[in-house]
Order: structure tokens, then sequence, then C-alpha cells
């Protein structure tokens, strides 16, 4: 009987120690997705993996214990197509700000629910890739676009590549295409005809060896990039088109639209 009051006095003390304290802290109670749409088109925006795939999302309202402002900055991920979705969110007054990425710097306020919500964001990119098309010719493989620039008194210089990689992800850091050495028709450093309205023309050829493009018979991933910079997009952000699946015979090329499956 002894052995068993020492034993009930002994979880009596443990259990009312502070570490058998539940957590009281309320489970996520919302979901949101989106898009984010340029200003002017009302379109899309293209992203890309690993360098243009995030947004900053701050949530408001916290302070420390001294009342000072102590909110800090979330990542949320954008789909390459430019769509997000975050099931794991708590109904609050949020803002998206966002200073680097490849359109201007915002801050947009929004407020989430509980339960699911719906919140686009509307911005303006640096430059547009204008009715991009690629084509497999004389055995190159061809890229054909236009560039327009949103602002030229702030980002006058333009860059424009064609990246090529082994599955879907590919952009400027993802891509096989060595434009000094093995694939210098893939890209055109400081074009002047960022009109909208001028063609421009990149070209890759497939019988040289880039990476591990074209080593085998296999599917390839293309996208067209351009970069507008000086003022404005310091880091040098490149704006995209979508993604372009080209097959291993080159006689089939089609555009990227299921971001939502897992296999490439």
């Amino acid at each position: 009987m002894k052995k068993i009051f020492v034993l009930l006095s002994l979880l009596v003390l443990v259990t009312s120690c502070d570490w058998f304290v539940f957590d009281n802290q309320e489970y996520y109670n919302a979901a949101v997705e989106g898009r984010i749409v340029d200003s002017k088109t009302g379109e899309l925006i293209q992203f890309a993996f690993p360098n243009t795939c995030k947004i900053s999302i701050i949530e408001e309202g916290w302070k420390d214990l001294a009342g000072n402002p102590a909110e800090e900055t979330q990542s949320w991920y954008v789909k390459c197509n430019g769509t997000y979705c975050n099931k794991l969110v708590w109904a609050a007054k949020y803002r998206m700000e966002t200073k680097d990425q490849n359109f201007y710097p915002v801050s947009i306020p929004f407020e989430l629910n509980k339960g699911e919500n719906k919140v686009d964001f509307t911005v303006t990119p640096y430059c547009r890739i204008l009715d991009p098309q690629i084509t497999y010719e004389d055995g190159k493989i061809v890229a054909r676009f236009k560039v327009e620039v949103e602002d030229k008194a702030q980002t006058g210089t333009v860059d424009v590549a064609l990246f090529g990689f082994t599955d879907r992800w590919v952009s400027d850091g993802n891509n096989n295409f060595d434009f000094d050495k093995k694939q210098k028709e893939g890209q055109q450093k400081k074009i002047k005809t960022a009109d909208g309205q001028t063609v421009i023309e990149l070209k890759i050829d497939p019988t040289i060896e880039s990476g591990m493009q074209f080593v085998y018979e296999r599917t390839h991933y293309l996208r067209i990039g351009a970069r507008a910079y000086g003022n404005a997009n310091s880091s040098k952000r490149y704006n995209f088109s979508p993604v372009f699946k080209v097959s291993g015979d080159f006689s089939k090329v089609e555009e990227v639209t299921n971001w939502d499956e897992e296999v490439n």
C-alpha cells in the first residue's frame, strides 16, 4: 500500500510540472490559392525554379514584449505557370511584399478568412516575351519571339536566351546549354529590338552535346528567357515564356500546361 501511495504522489508531482502543459496553439484554419497576373495583359506571369519561384508574405500585427513590430517574412512557392496554393495558413491580415523577383517591387495587403480563400496578385513584369514559337528547321532548334520592355528608362539593357534541360524545370538555374563555347547562337546579349514588334531569333544545334542535353535521344524541355535590367532589376531576374516539350526526334513541340502532376 505504501508503494502505491508513493507512486501516486510522484505521478501528481510530475503531471503538475510545466513539461506536461499541452500546447494550446490553434492549428491552421485557412487555405489560399491564386494567381500572379500581369497588370497590363491580365495573363499569368511565368516563374521558374530555383531563382524566381517565391513570393514574400508577411502576417501583419505581430509585436514583441516591448511592443515593437516583430513581423517576419514567409516564403510562399509559386508554380512555374504563375499559380500558387498554400493549405497551411491562419486566418489573419497579410501583405505580399516582394522586392527581389522578375516584377517590380510591390506591397499588397490582403486578408484571409477561415476556410478556403482565393487571392490574385497583380504585378508588373520588367519585360514580356510575346508570341513565343519553337520549331525544328534545317537541323536546328529555332526559337522566335518578341520582347516588350515595361520601362526602358529603368531597364535599358536586355539579354535573351534559349534554355534547355532534361525536365520541365528548365530555367536559367537549370540549364544545360553552354552559351560561351558550344551553343553560342542560343543567347544574345544587349539586344536593341525589345520593342514588342521585332522578331528575335535564337538557335540551338542538337548535334552538339551540351551538359546532358542531346547525349541520348530523349524528350527535351526548352524555355525562352529575357532579362531587362538597369536602375531596376539589379539582380537581373529573367522573365520567361511557357515551357516547351520537344520529342526526342524533334518532330513534335508542345507547351507544358499541367503543373499539378508529379511526373515530368
